[in-house]
């Protein structure tokens, strides 16, 4: 009996998981959609100030670089899974990848191929600082040579003859005891509330585009000018709670409040305001934490419906709640605190895997107080996946996955 378990998703509930397994000595195979592990939490930056907020960003490198060098891990990168059959303990898992043209054992990273694209925007693509693998990634999409056309530049001055046109999709079949589902999730489109000036307006950011701004320069400027910005707001609930998602993504707030704490330890002349419907501040010692940031972190109570730009500053319409009426206040800079969706291909995994999705498009457990455990005997839920989570609750999530699959696999002995 096959003693291995597929980990679907590679994000820091993902590599929790396969790390927990590994240690233990099974063989995890770790499935990833994406051309680098590490899924979103990989983009987050640091918020520290003179004292650690507890975000556990600082993790997410640790594990992505032992499960890098794991002896028990086998990383599959552009791969889904497109079929299953078997029972707990006997599953046999039908695996997609899809054609890396960019060979990640030969690709050292230079640029060179990138620099002689000649698209605009480059079909081929940098990888992040701490991607897994490390490769440079060809655009399907926007590649001339790909869309039928002639061109052979990048292959042409690739120093380490790491570039393949004519690679096929691979198609692999795992046999596994246990499978653990770790997709994550997706953030609301900003673009949806129209109303609030995102794309539109270049100083409307949503929270991931501050997560990447920060861990790219490690300081907030405006993008329209590169200055500094002297008032800056929050807007929570952003694509939560409303007529068709009416969740809370339970991790806005905590964010936002980091964020606001950093802002104001890097400058502490700058005004930050953050709007908000109630504030979520369970978990151990954030209640706290909030009291801390009421001393110079203005928040108002209230549901902004309109954001318009006038005069390079960004007006904000909005409902005070306490004060019963419809307020406005400029900012030079607005976050939109966006929500955590469920992945859009949610329902076909859930297709073939047989598992249930839940209410809201979340993967769905056997029973309500039991938040790893699927429909299916042997499959087991880690993560966002399951339900919105921030960082240390996902890594937590990942660490009970991994136990219920151990359970499996010791039947098989």
């Amino acid at each position: 009996m096959n003693k291995s378990v597929a980990v679907i998703g590679g994000g820091i509930s993902g590599i929790t998981s396969a790390l927990e397994l590994a240690n233990s000595g099974f063989r995890v195979y770790l499935i990833e959609r994406e051309a680098a592990i590490g899924g979103q939490a990989a983009s987050f930056c640091c918020k520290a100030t003179e004292i650690c907020t507890k975000c556990s960003v600082c993790l997410i490198p640790q594990k992505l670089n032992k499960v890098a060098v794991h002896s028990k891990i086998s990383i599959l990168t552009d791969s889904t899974v497109a079929g299953l059959s078997g029972k707990a303990g006997y599953f046999e898992v039908e695996v997609l990848r899809k054609p890396q043209y960019i060979a990640p054992e030969r690709c050292v990273a230079c640029g060179i191929c990138a620099r002689v694209c000649p698209t605009e925007p480059k079909a081929i693509r940098s990888p992040s600082p701490d991607a897994i693998p490390y490769c440079y990634v060809i655009d399907e999409s926007r590649c001339l040579r790909l869309r039928g056309e002639k061109c052979n530049l990048c292959r042409g001055t690739c120093p380490t003859n790491g570039i393949d046109f004519d690679r096929e999709p691979e198609r692999k079949e795992l046999s596994v005891s246990a499978i653990i589902v770790a997709t994550g999730f997706e953030v609301f489109n900003a673009r949806e509330m129209g109303s609030l000036g995102y794309s539109r307006y270049p100083n409307v950011l949503t929270g991931l585009d501050l997560e990447r701004m920060f861990n790219r320069w490690g300081f907030l400027r405006l993008p329209s000018n590169g200055k500094e910005p002297r008032k800056v707001a929050f807007i929570q609930c952003v694509g939560s709670r409303d007529e068709t998602r009416g969740y809370c993504s339970q991790v806005c707030c905590k964010y936002a409040m980091r964020f606001a704490r950093l802002i104001k330890y890097q400058n502490p002349n700058t005004e930050v305001t953050i709007f908000y419907i109630d504030l979520q501040t369970a978990g151990k010692g954030f209640a706290e934490f909030y009291e801390e940031c009421r001393g110079n972190i203005q928040f108002i109570r209230g549901v902004p419906v309109e954001i318009l730009e006038t005069s390079g500053e960004l007006e904000v319409r909005f409902e005070n709640i306490l004060e019963g009426k419809v307020e406005r206040e400029t900012f030079d800079l607005v976050t939109l605190s966006v929500g955590i969706t469920p992945r859009k291909d949610s329902w076909n995994l859930a297709r073939v895997l047989g598992i249930n999705l839940g209410d809201h498009g979340f993967f769905d457990t056997k029973e309500p107080f039991n938040s790893i455990e699927t429909n299916v005997e042997g499959i087991f839920l880690a993560g966002t996946c399951q339900g919105p989570k921030d960082i240390p609750d996902s890594i937590a999530h990942g660490v009970a996955a991994a136990e219920g699959a151990m359970g499996v696999l010791e039947k098989c002995k």
